[in-house]
């Protein structure tokens, strides 16, 4: 074997400044608005491109979009690509994930399959993280997703050694290319451009690709071929009825704080969370799945909160609420769903599963799905979970909607799911008219789980025969750690406004008054003011504090998903329109300089 032949998937992703939405198909205008490589696919171009170093080969870019995409594509040859591909074709337009990595795949086959094919982990603007895998389903090949290094190659046997790492664990894997693997943010910093390789680029000839070229199937592509369709794209909704002062009399405004952080703290910890059953809207016969994560033979929370999630849906629907468990001796897992809020239990019992094993989990879940036909699946939006949503997507032919924060179902049963979209400025509202399962996934946090209670439902088993995985997993290690963030009680917040990072002792001497911790917003994590396991928000940690304090934050779609589940939000901000005050409970304009230090002095120790 002569090098490696590697293909990097990549995608081009909008300047969210020149962000515009066509009013008829409520997709995305790409034509004309400035684009950029999707920041993690940069990840995974410098992850190639070592590998060639070290083994010898070639490194091809392909990609999809419109036809002037090849001056952005242009990025990765100064870097030191070999090839780029563009497929490009109006008939491609709107293509959801199922059909664009369908299309993908064909353009890979078209230039002939590599030995390793590479992604970024996550897409900027959709953060659905699902073409990757729905890709190597399309060309049947393996994919191991959440790659932080490729440790190995053995040149003679095609083995690939890899490591790869969840919220949970660090596996080692070994598989045969060729391969997918997505690679994530923490596996290595990616190169500048050389000014030779600028020079070249300026005149480096992109080959384009139609859907012809491709030999496409037009049933498959397209805004057409998508099982997922946008009916709604709007600003993101309003999630309280805020109480907002202007800091005019700076004793009163820090009087009025330190009123209603006491009153937050004592009132919150009697809060009763009973879940109220909403009347239904329609009636559908078949159940709505909840997919139960689960990890060393305990079940991730994350699944009890979207089982809260899925109750209510199910009850819109009037019907009932499955749990689907696949693993080996996990049936302990039953009763634990059945306490928050499953009516029936559907338990996969497979050999060698009791590791997550994406082959084994997949072809357990297609079996449970065919057999008994749930109207919708929900996932916990862990990385299993996802990278299982997304493969069984292809399996089963139907759409998947990732990371949604708000569930509804019109009077003929469609549910609809609405999701922070294009860098967070807007909200798509999406359905799954003809394809079943709907498919849809959430993040932790987001939603809340029922109280337990003491029940006992319909149980459904099956068995799945030995399937021969493709994976080998050589070593592993728990993470032994819990985020701060996730179970603290109290959490100040710190965005832009605080200017620089000497700045957040502020917040610090803030939070110690008060019994909390802090976090930061997603600009002051990216640029290392603060830990990055202290971001809060959609794509940090979502967080479910008695009490949140958000000082300088403007309110940014992924913040306010990070934080909707906190019981009482408190902002200041000098910028009286700053989104932020739409979806607080208490607001103050002002300047966090002026009323913080004097807050600190006032308010005294708080035993939270």
């Amino acid at each position: 074997m002569k090098g490696i032949n590697i293909v990097v998937a990549v995608k081009q992703v909008p300047d969210a400044d020149d962000l515009r939405i066509d009013p008829v198909t409520n997709n995305l205008v790409r034509e004309g608005v400035p684009a950029i490589i999707n920041p993690p696919d940069l990840h995974a171009i410098e992850e190639a491109l070592r590998l060639k170093e070290k083994y010898g080969g070639t490194v091809s870019i392909i990609s999809m979009g419109p036809p002037k995409g090849d001056i952005t594509l242009r990025e990765a040859v100064a870097m030191g690509s070999d090839n780029i591909y563009l497929i490009t074709d109006a008939a491609m337009v709107g293509s959801d994930t199922w059909a664009t990595s369908y299309t993908v795949s064909r353009g890979i086959e078209k230039i002939g399959k590599p030995d390793i094919i590479l992604f970024g982990r996550r897409a900027l603007d959709g953060e659905t993280q699902q073409v990757g895998p729905q890709t190597a389903m399309w060309l049947g090949i393996p994919e191991v997703a959440y790659t932080d290094k490729i440790l190995d190659i053995d040149m003679e046997t095609k083995v690939a050694k890899l490591q790869r790492t969840t919220e949970f664990d660090t596996e080692t894997v070994e598989v045969k290319m060729p391969f997918v693997a997505t690679i994530t943010e923490n596996s290595n910093t990616p190169r500048e451009a050389t000014l030779e390789g600028m020079i070249k680029a300026m005149t480096f000839q992109v080959t384009r690709l139609s859907k012809t070229d491709i030999d496409a199937d037009p049933k498959k592509i397209g805004l057409a071929a998508s099982p997922t369709k946008v009916i709604r794209v709007r600003p993101p909704p309003k999630m309280r009825n805020p109480e907002i002062i202007k800091n005019e009399d700076l004793n009163k405004t820090v009087d009025f704080l330190v009123s209603k952080i006491k009153e937050s703290l004592k009132g919150m910890k009697a809060m009763n969370e009973a879940y109220e059953k909403p009347a239904p809207v329609t009636k559908v016969e078949d159940s709505i799945w909840v997919y139960i994560d689960h990890f060393d033979g305990e079940l991730n929370k994350t699944s009890l909160e979207i089982l809260g999630a899925a109750r209510r849906v199910a009850d819109l629907m009037d019907t009932k609420l499955g749990a689907v468990i696949i693993g080996t001796d996990d049936e302990k897992l039953i009763d634990t769903a059945f306490k928050y809020g499953a009516d029936e239990a559907y338990y996969c019992e497979a050999e060698n599963a009791k590791r997550y094993d994406n082959d084994i989990y997949t072809k357990a879940l297609e079996l449970m799905i065919n057999k008994y036909k749930p109207n919708s699946l929900f996932f916990p939006g862990t990385y299993n979970s996802r990278e299982l949503a997304a493969t069984t997507a292809i399996k089963v032919n139907t759409g998947l909607i990732a990371d949604c924060i708000i569930f509804d179902v019109d009077e003929k049963g469609q549910l609809q799911a609405t999701r922070p979209d294009f860098g967070g400025k807007e909200t798509s509202t999406i359905i799954c008219p003809n394809n079943k399962p709907i498919m849809v996934s959430t993040r932790a946090g987001v939603f809340s789980a029922l109280p337990e209670r003491d029940f006992k439902g319909k149980i459904v088993k099956e068995k799945l025969g030995k399937v021969e995985s493709r994976f080998k997993i050589t070593d592993y290690k728990n993470i032994e750690k819990t985020n701060a963030l996730s179970v603290a009680q109290v959490v100040v917040g710190v965005g832009r406004g605080i200017v620089n990072k000497d700045n957040i002792k502020l917040a610090e001497d803030l939070a110690a008054k008060i019994g909390g911790i802090v976090g930061v917003s997603k600009p002051l994590a990216d640029a290392n003011w603060y830990p990055k396991d202290r971001q809060v928000g959609q794509t940090g940690t979502t967080i479910r504090p008695n009490l949140y304090i958000a000082m300088g934050i403007s309110g940014a779609i992924q913040h306010l998903v990070g934080i909707q589940g906190s019981k009482r939000i408190i902002a200041i901000n000098t910028d009286p329109e700053a989104q932020i005050f739409e979806n607080c409970d208490y607001g103050v304009v002002g300047d966090v300089f002026q009323i913080v230090p004097e807050l600190i002095k006032k308010i005294g120790d708080i035993n939270a």
